[in-house]
């Protein structure tokens, strides 16, 4: 029977799997239906009478759907705190500066965007801030003679180096799979290195190193940037400098950024841009904040206790003690993360990092920075990440074209972390 249970619990998964890369069930939805199916193959029943049993509508549904709640706070803070940047003009600012003291070097252009570009992604994510980037960044990057694909990727590339420094992105790490904050940004500043070099390579290799002419992308409005105080450039780095050397949480340096940048940019209307900041970055997120309590139902679905103790000697079978196996298996298997694949965490990866654990042969640690190293493969190669859409329309390419071009460089990039990983952390 056992055995049985095991096979129809792999059955969702894998069901799981083909539904979102075929683009059938979206993650949202499908997130939500595995973890219940998984706790219903295992044996937890759907009620029960007693108060400390494990049901699927009180432990899966009910605490599921709650199970990430302080990584939805984080999230929600993050993003008001990126609409304050956007609606400020500062991410506008920064890359235009970047592109003016590059001059028309293409080599410099693209390294000075990228960085730029990174900068912004500390303190913005989601599809808004990517076309907003896109439309400016990309036409000064075809302008300079570097290529489309190469354009496209490198404002991916750069939103990914960003984003190891975005501290809203840290507490889902904590929440899913128990890793240490202070193990999380120590290993964020190595993960920042390694990228910066692969990506610097990336840029050497692959941009002509001809001479371009710089154009100014406008706004779509077409209308000029208002000036803007110097100090606010440096806004998108305040949560990273407040949590990183002043040591506070992620939830409270968003909080104190969100209200410096707007004292330091608009402060007679200080409470119109962060009331409207509040309303729309809740909005562009809502989608977010569903799929994560959509994990949630599923971390609590494979932890429950009936299916842990069916998954955890199979797991336990597989995952490596050896970390040299550690690094091969990782790096081999970290396409794995494309197309909302098992080791993405944004898919079912959120599942699996609780079975891996379980199975007790590796540490929240170890577990954690697996994924985290898939995590870049992802976030730059994916072509069902609606930036790789978002970056491929405005580069006029098609969006396979990109995984094409960056998939070597991401994995080169998954390879590193998890070289450090198996050093430092194993």
């Amino acid at each position: 029977m056992q055995t049985l249970q095991v096979i129809l619990i792999l059955a969702v998964f894998l069901g799981g799997v083909v539904l979102m890369m075929t683009k059938k069930l979206p993650a949202i939805l499908a997130l939500p239906c595995m973890g219940i199916l998984i706790a219903a193959v295992a044996g937890v029943p759907f009620m029960s009478s007693d108060a400390k049993a494990q049901t699927i509508t009180k432990f899966v549904l009910a605490s599921g759907a709650g199970k990430l709640s302080s990584t939805i706070i984080v999230t929600i803070f993050g993003a008001i705190f990126a609409r304050v940047i956007q609606t400020e003009g500062i991410a506008d600012a920064i890359i235009r500066k970047a592109a003016e003291l590059a001059g028309d070097k293409s080599v410099l252009i693209a390294l000075a965007l990228t960085a730029a570009i990174a900068v912004i992604f500390t303190a913005m994510s989601g599809a808004g801030p990517v076309i907003m980037v896109s439309q400016i960044a990309i036409p000064l990057m075809l302008s300079a003679g570097i290529g489309p694909v190469i354009a496209a990727s490198l404002v991916l590339m750069g939103l990914n180096i960003g984003l190891l420094f975005n501290v809203s992105q840290y507490q889902l790490y904590v929440d899913t799979i128990g890793m240490d904050m202070n193990v999380i940004k120590t290993s964020s500043i190595a993960m920042g290195i390694i990228c910066i070099i692969v990506t610097a390579a990336y840029i050497l290799l692959n941009v002509n190193r001809k001479k371009g002419t710089a154009s100014w992308a406008m706004k779509v409005d077409g209308t000029k940037s208002s000036k803007l105080n110097p100090a606010a450039m440096f806004m998108p780095l305040l949560p990273v400098v407040l949590v990183f050397f002043l040591k506070w949480d992620a939830d409270t340096s968003l909080l104190i950024a969100i209200l410096v940048t707007a004292l330091i940019t608009k402060p007679l209307q200080i409470v119109h841009d962060i009331s409207s900041s509040v309303v729309e970055g809740i909005k562009d997120i809502s989608g977010v904040i569903a799929l994560m309590m959509g994990i949630g139902i599923l971390l609590n679905g494979v932890s429950a206790e009936a299916t842990s103790s069916l998954m955890k000697p199979l797991i336990g079978a597989i995952l490596p003690s050896n970390p040299v196996i550690y690094v091969i298996l990782f790096t081999v298997l970290s396409p794995l993360a494309l197309y909302r694949g098992p080791l993405n965490m944004y898919g079912l990866g959120s599942g699996l990092a609780n079975i891996f654990l379980q199975a007790g042969s590796l540490s929240a640690s170890a577990v954690g920075m697996a994924l985290r190293s898939t995590s870049v493969v992802q976030c730059v190669s994916d072509p069902t990440n609606t930036q790789n859409v978002i970056v491929a329309d405005y580069a006029k390419v098609d969006v396979n074209e990109i995984l094409k071009s960056t998939l070597p460089y991401t994995m080169a990039m998954a390879l590193g972390i998890l070289v450090y990983s198996a050093v430092v952390l194993f």
